[in-house]
């Protein structure tokens, strides 16, 4: 018991501010309490998204591969662009079209993704920036769930990149850019009724089961 309280009563006149010896003599600094300075802030919060609302209009505009639509603002910048791409000579048969997004982008840290934010939903899109041309791009099934909301939203466009956001009207060509670059639906009946037939030739029949 006594080994205890000579052990115990260093820490006890640490913990009242005085000032306790080392064995070279030295006196040794009482512990001080953390200034709040020095503690960690925790009132940061997240920079702020930057809105910006376009204001001008969608055209046609020409396209190697495919049918593209532009949102011109009205200072003469191609702010967003969709395009319907086709597949190219890489894609091998029965290639699919695929739905190409761009849009400006002037932050410093690059985003992995561009927002699609409707009326009749939300989706992402996996995207790079391109440094050289200063444009986020993104390319995307035309199932998606992206593509559904472009098609069917109404009202205002919300395109999300890092903390930038590009809100633009819609425009019934943008839902007939989605709808025309989709297969026609007999050749996705008709690919569906393949795959069927594929799955029951691969069923062993019943002889064969029986007789293993």
């Amino acid at each position: 018991m006594r080994h205890l309280l000579l052990f115990a009563a260093p820490l006890a006149l640490v913990a009242c501010g005085a000032e306790i010896s080392q064995p070279s003599g030295d006196p040794m600094p009482a512990p001080k309490p953390i200034a709040s300075s020095d503690k960690p802030d925790q009132t940061q919060k997240r920079p702020d998204r930057q809105v910006t609302e376009l204001s001008g209009s969608w055209t046609e505009a020409e396209s190697a591969n495919g049918q593209r639509l532009d949102y011109t603002s009205e200072d003469g910048i191609v702010a967003v662009s969709l395009t319907c791409q086709q597949p190219d000579a890489f894609s091998g048969e029965g290639g699919a079209n695929a739905l190409v997004l761009r849009r400006t982008f002037e932050d410093d840290e690059a985003p992995n993704q561009i927002g699609v934010l409707t009326s009749a939903g939300n989706g992402a899109i996996t995207a790079q920036l391109d440094e050289e041309t200063g444009e986020v791009t993104g390319i995307f099934d035309t199932r998606s769930q992206a593509a559904r909301a472009l098609a069917n939203g109404k009202g205002n466009l919300r395109l999300v990149a890092g903390q930038s956001e590009y809100v633009v009207p819609t425009d019934g060509r943008v839902e007939q850019l989605v709808e025309s670059c989709r297969p026609p639906i007999e050749a996705v009946l008709e690919g569906e009724a393949e795959a069927d037939a594929d799955a029951e030739a691969d069923e062993p029949d019943d002889e064969t089961s029986s007789g293993s």
